[in-house]
């Protein structure tokens, strides 16, 4: 079902035609301050960051993200999601192909760890409790962090913050 979706990189020429995802999600963003958002990410050098969207095969954009090449504390290359947008649809497949997104770009950059962090919206806490397979606090993570196993030689850890 992953080929429904395709991640790709969303442009400033494109960026209105994913204000009305963005605007569902938080009306007290202005298409002004939207575009702004999107130029301000435009800017980045290639490899440091920028938006990303996940559309259908008519075009159609289902979630949005944008991300930002760090180091951590130990100088590794670690992937940063903020600003994270999904619609909400039945079943998973926007999620996944979400998260198979942020994987592509964390090999792409040799990021050994992603930090995700997550809007704090309604449902947000019981969606993330499926995917670290615990039950949804009282409060709502705001960032996951994932570690890429095959680079650190032991199993895929996943922490909350």
């Amino acid at each position: 079902m992953q080929d429904l979706f395709h991640v790709a990189p969303l442009s400033p020429k494109e960026a209105h035609l994913a204000y009305p995802l963005v605007r569902m999600f938080d009306p007290a963003v202005t298409l002004q301050n939207w575009l702004a958002f999107v130029r301000r990410l435009a800017r980045r050098k290639p490899g440091q960051g920028g938006l990303m969207a996940v559309r259908d095969r008519r075009g159609v954009m289902h979630a949005l993200f944008a991300y930002a090449v760090c180091q951590d504390r130990r100088s590794n290359a670690c992937l940063r999601i903020t600003d994270l947008i999904v619609s909400r649809l039945p079943g998973e497949e926007v999620n996944a192909r979400v998260l198979s997104g942020v994987q592509e770009l964390a090999d792409e950059f040799g990021c050994r760890e992603v930090l995700i962090d997550v809007p704090v919206m309604p449902g947000n806490a019981q969606a993330l409790s499926s995917m670290e397979g615990m039950a949804a606090p009282s409060f709502s993570p705001v960032t996951i962090t994932f570690s890429n196993r095959s680079l650190r030689g032991d199993r895929l850890e996943t922490k909350s913050a």
